[in-house]
């Protein structure tokens, strides 16, 4: 690290990358309100503080077929409160179902419970071929 960084680190009390990011996220929820485009992508209502704003895609990018062009497609991006946007992403893990992991995250529809019947009544017919 050069001196000029080292400077800049000690002075805003934290590295300067982090401060920078910081400063993007203010520039950019002030802008986010004077255009009024501070709804919450999930839930409708007004995001009313930075430590609440969040950024997110609207379809995940993340395993998709072309994950670059998603990650940067400025229709793909919606603002949400932080809460909202993590529990989302949650609930994207809960959507790939009907499956065994998607009933032990949560859900309850017919077919995932079905798939938990089948898996436990497999593992009592196996533990009673083993008892006899």
């Amino acid at each position: 690290m050069d001196n000029g960084n080292i400077k800049k680190n000690e002075q805003l009390g934290i590295p300067h990358g982090t401060a920078n990011s910081k400063l993007k996220k203010i520039l950019l929820f002030n802008l986010v309100k004077k255009l009024n485009l501070d709804v919450c992508f999930q839930c409708g209502k007004k995001i009313e503080s930075l430590e609440e704003f969040s950024i997110e895609h609207k379809i995940p990018w993340l395993d998709s077929e072309d994950p670059q062009k998603l990650f940067y497609d400025l229709n793909n991006i919606a603002y949400s409160h932080l809460k909202c946007n993590v529990g989302a992403a949650r609930q994207t893990r809960i959507l790939k179902h009907p499956s065994q992991q998607s009933y032990k995250d949560g859900c309850k529809c017919n077919e995932c419970r079905e798939i938990q019947r089948l898996r436990i009544a497999k593992q009592r017919l196996k533990y009673k071929e083993e008892v006899l």
